[in-house]
Order: structure tokens, then C-alpha cells, then sequence
């Protein structure tokens, strides 16, 4: 009888050895989505999964604000171009992308009729024919775009509508700018052709 008891014993064991041998770790596979691409990490349940260093990169607020400045204005064969300085209210870091806002007001402060269009059809180089691309400004950095219009009456016009002030609202801003003191008169429904905002060439 105890040797039955003793080889019964035996199995119980044999058992239990075999179950904890056979008891292995148990892979998953976990997704991370990230700016549309997907990466892949296998681990292993009973080991703590290694933490890769990820860097994130914290958003900049885009520029709440700006005081816009006048640059010099060219005209040739009807067409008027000029440029405006773009500086951020307050210290802090910001950032701008894209195209400015434009608003015309009358000497009596009425505001005047504007079409405003994203790029430019001028002939010119540089920064102001580029692509929209991301600006991060500093204390004391300034941006800065380039605009043009045609001061030729086109189709039915006999006249076009000339304003004495104007604001400008960065991309991404809130607030636009205090007016300034620039004197426009923009043909073929009132359009003025706008680049995209780029560092000024007196930043940095």
C-alpha cells in the first residue's frame, strides 16, 4: 500500500514538473500609432517590456498677435508690390505657417472692400514664391510677407476703391494687428495677392 501511495506521489510530481516546464512565457504584439505610421513591438508577458525613449516634441502656440510695419512699395506696368514686417506681441516663442489676413479701412475708419488670394503670380524669387513652411520666432525675430495688385481697371471698373489703413492677422493669430498707416487701391475686384508668411530678412 505505501508503495502504491509513493509511485501515485511520484506522478503527482512528474505532473506538476511537467505543467511548470511547459509554462512559458506568453508573447504579445502591441500597435503604436504615430503621425499615420505604425510601429511594432513584441515583449514577452513575464518580463517588464523594455521602455524605448521617445521623444515628444511639444507644440509652440502660433503667434496670438503681431504689430505689422510697412515696407517699401514698387510699382512697374500696373502692378504694385510691397512688403510688411510682421513682429509678435509680448516675449514668447511662437510660431506662423501660412498665409496673412488682410483688412482695408478708409481715412474715416470704414473698412473697404479687399480680395485676398493665397500666393503670388508676380515674377519674383526668394522666400515670398516658396511653399507655406512651419516659422518658429524668438524674442526679437520678425517675420514677414510679400504682397502685390494690379492697379488697372479690368472688365466693367472705372474706378478702383483706395483705403488709407490696414491690419493684418497672422496665421493662426486670434487678434489682428493695430492699424497701419498704408494707402492701397487694388483693381479686378479689389484683389491682393498674398505669400506666404517667411523669416524677414532682417531677423537673425
Amino acid at each position: 500500500m505505501r508503495r502504491a501511495l509513493r509511485v501515485v506521489a511520484a506522478l503527482i510530481c512528474a505532473g506538476l514538473i511537467a505543467a511548470a516546464c511547459s509554462s512559458k512565457p506568453t508573447a504579445h504584439t502591441s500597435t503604436t500609432t504615430t503621425g499615420g505610421s505604425h510601429t511594432t513591438t513584441t515583449t514577452a508577458t513575464s518580463v517588464p517590456p523594455t521602455t524605448a525613449s521617445t521623444t515628444t516634441t511639444t507644440g509652440i502656440a502660433a503667434c496670438a498677435q503681431v504689430t505689422a510695419t510697412p515696407g517699401q512699395t514698387q510699382g512697374a506696368a500696373g502692378t504694385i508690390v510691397g512688403t510688411i514686417t510682421l513682429t509678435p506681441v509680448g516675449s514668447v516663442t511662437c510660431t506662423m505657417e501660412g498665409y496673412p489676413a488682410l483688412t482695408r479701412f478708409s481715412s474715416s475708419g470704414a473698412t473697404v472692400p479687399i480680395t485676398v488670394v493665397d500666393g503670388l503670380t508676380v515674377n519674383l524669387s526668394g522666400p515670398p514664391t516658396q511653399p507655406p513652411s512651419p516659422l518658429t520666432l524668438t524674442s526679437g525675430q520678425q517675420a514677414e510677407f510679400t504682397f502685390e495688385y494690379s492697379d488697372v481697371v479690368t472688365g466693367s471698373e472705372t474706378s478702383c476703391a483706395s483705403s488709407t489703413g490696414l491690419t493684418v492677422t497672422s496665421p493662426g493669430a486670434s487678434v489682428a494687428s493695430a492699424q497701419v498707416p498704408l494707402t492701397m487701391a487694388p483693381c479686378n475686384n479689389a484683389t491682393v495677392e498674398v505669400s506666404p508668411v517667411y523669416a524677414a530678412s532682417s531677423a537673425g
